[in-house]
């Protein structure tokens, strides 16, 4: 009997082997996908502040750098160094592989650092509630990842209220400010 029952679990687990294989993710176009959408980011927090560089206000400047993820392994990304006045805000990409994002760039400065992340539609929204009905009080929600109406970049504000805002010009300049406490 445990030679029969060994043997079935043995072709189950085969065949759940070979369907998970079907499914199988291509890592190659994810990271392809990631960069250019990282790509995309940056050339437009660069096109947001162009009036500002092109005037010498700002100082833009792309670094180098090196991600290593699992399933990825390590490729060459870039940094994205703003420099105005004394204070240096720095947007550093973090991964793709993320729960609840696709992937998620940092945004820091003097003061904080934000995240900005990609999400993807339909996205998981992600939302906890929390109660004590010791006290009686009503269930209050404690984390919002916010409503995406379409894929993209988005701001995240900081927690404990956390939504997410579109990333656009208005967006980006306003998260600058917040970083550099201005």
């Amino acid at each position: 009997m445990a030679e029969q029952e060994f043997s079935e679990f043995v072709k189950r687990k085969a065949a759940q082997d070979q369907a998970e294989s079907k499914k199988a993710v291509d890592w190659e176009k994810r990271k392809l996908d990631w960069l250019k959408e990282l790509n995309w980011l940056f050339d437009g927090m660069e096109e947001h502040l162009k009036p500002y560089s092109d005037a010498g206000e700002i100082q833009v400047e792309r670094t180098p750098m090196q991600l290593t993820e699992d399933y990825l392994g390590t490729y060459d990304v870039y940094r994205i160094t703003f420099k105005i006045g004394r204070d240096k805000v720095i947007a550093s990409p973090i991964g793709t592989l993320l729960i609840g994002a696709r992937g998620r760039v940092d945004l820091s400065g003097p003061r904080k650092t934000l995240k900005i992340v990609l999400l993807a539609e339909p996205e998981v929204v992600i939302k906890t509630t929390i109660t004590d009905s010791a006290r009686g009080e009503e269930p209050r929600p404690l984390r919002t990842r916010g409503e995406v109406d379409e894929a993209g970049w988005y701001i995240e504000t900081p927690p404990p209220e956390s939504v997410v805002v579109a990333f656009s010009e208005d967006s980006f300049r306003e998260a600058i400010m917040e970083v550099t406490g201005g």
